[in-house]
């Protein structure tokens, strides 16, 4: 009876009744001897109970109302997640379908028939390689400070080799990254590999002592770099007249209004260089980068150099 109930199937007293050769009473006494079960502490289940629908005759297992994600919990979740197209249609249809069964089983029809909605319409990115395992093995490297080697394909196709000390495992503009320091190196900050890159790995047992003194912190990482390109760390101050500080103030968390004067904003922030640079250019005419004057003058040229594009080389 317990194993009908956990396929979400409804037990019907009379029907259980006849399967098994005794009256109504036994069979009532059957399910409260599994909701005694059910309670207690050592059973692993102690979020479930056994409950009768009228509307339906029979009993169902069913989580307590306080563990069941709503309507609302459902959907949102399943609306970051294919937002997110991080993720190959399998995979996602894979994830999906398991959220669902997360809600009440008189529920689950009616958020399901809403999500494949969306789904029908789901465009995963270009790598389509499967995710989810190499997220849990990678993220278990991290947690117990594995060494990996791994066969990386960069971005000008070149295949490299290396030994690296895993530091996290994020999620930034639709791709998962692997947070690393490279062996026998000594970077200042550590360098982001794109999963779907990662064309081979292995996790050796050889364990890394962390230096606390550069100890990684996701937190403070993930509120500085744009795009998943690290560069040096630089204080920018912006002078912004756009529609809405907001898209800078959210976009950079470290971001904080300095001055006001008239229709201008000042704002300084502290970002790694290179992926900053990148948004930066896309604010097109409503932004200007007051200091440092180094990377002002990089802006400057690299806007000169796409004036050229439109303009020719002869650009005065």
């Amino acid at each position: 009876m317990f194993e009908r109930l956990s396929r979400k199937e409804i037990l019907r007293k009379k029907t259980e009744a006849e399967r098994f050769g005794v009256d109504d009473k036994t069979i009532q006494r059957d399910i409260d001897d599994l909701r005694m079960y059910l309670a207690e502490p050592e059973s692993g289940q102690r979020f479930s109970d056994i409950k009768y629908y009228k509307k339906h005759n029979g009993y169902m297992l069913v989580g307590k109302s306080e563990i069941w994600l709503s309507n609302e919990h459902i959907l949102a979740t399943a609306r970051v997640l294919m937002e997110s197209r991080a993720f190959s249609k399998f995979e996602m249809m894979e994830l999906l379908n398991r959220l669902v069964l997360q809600s009440h089983p008189f529920e689950a029809k009616m958020i399901k028939e809403i999500i494949c909605n969306e789904l029908h319409h789901y465009v995963a990115v270009q790598h389509g390689k499967p995710l989810l395992q190499s997220i849990w093995e990678l993220s278990q490297a991290v947690r117990e400070h594995r060494l990996i080697n791994i066969s990386y394909k960069r971005t000008d196709q070149e295949v490299v080799e290396r030994l690296i000390k895993p530091q996290s495992v994020i999620f930034a503009e639709y791709y998962f990254y692997l947070i690393s320091y490279i062996c026998d190196q000594d970077p200042e900050m550590p360098i982001p590999y794109r999963l779907d890159r990662i064309i081979d790995y292995h996790i050796t047992g050889e364990r890394f002592t962390s230096d606390y003194a550069r100890r990684f912190e996701e937190g403070e990482f993930r509120k500085r770099v744009q795009f998943m390109h690290p560069g040096d760390i630089i204080k920018i101050q912006l002078k912004y007249w756009g529609r809405s500080e907001e898209a800078i103030l959210d976009r950079l968390p470290t971001a904080r209004v300095v001055k006001r004067e008239g229709d201008f904003v000042y704002i300084e922030a502290e970002v790694f260089g290179h992926g900053i640079k990148i948004w930066l250019l896309s604010q097109a005419q409503y932004l200007e980068v007051l200091s440092p004057p180094e990377f002002r003058a990089e802006m400057e040229n690299t806007i000169v150099n796409m004036l050229k594009i439109y303009r020719g080389p002869d650009l005065r």
